[in-house]
């Protein structure tokens, strides 16, 4: 009998550990006025950069909010990083010049992503 039933509890087990796994929320996008609040509490840029990187969090900035982010104490890596991200992703999808798929934040800034999908998608 415990033959039987021990692979039937570990079968169970990892299917339920699994699933679990796979309802995670999804890491909320990191808004342009927590790069702020990052750079004035003096995290590194790389670690400020890696955190935008694991939320995969696309910024469409104009050269004036660049320039305001720059004159409030954001790194000059975070704002390359920054302006990279919108450049790949209208080189991966042109159709991310779209602007249906871009939306204004009460912060004034635009943030994007796929609007298809589970986030973070990946629009290859």
């Amino acid at each position: 009998m415990r033959r039987r039933i021990f692979p039937l509890l570990v079968a169970t087990t990892l299917t339920l550990m699994l699933a679990s796994c796979a309802t995670l929320p999804p890491p909320a996008p990191v808004t342009v006025a927590e790069v702020i609040r990052l750079s004035h509490e003096g995290d590194p840029p790389d670690q400020i950069i890696q955190r935008m990187r694991d939320a995969g969090t696309v910024y469409r900035l104009k050269a004036s909010q660049l320039a305001r982010l720059h004159q409030q104490g954001v790194s000059d890596e975070v704002l390359d990083y920054m302006q990279h991200t919108y450049l790949e992703a209208v080189r991966r999808d042109q159709h991310m010049q779209d602007w249906n798929r871009w939306w204004p934040a009460p912060d004034g800034y635009f943030y994007g992503r796929c609007y298809y999908g589970p986030w973070p998608y990946r629009c290859y």
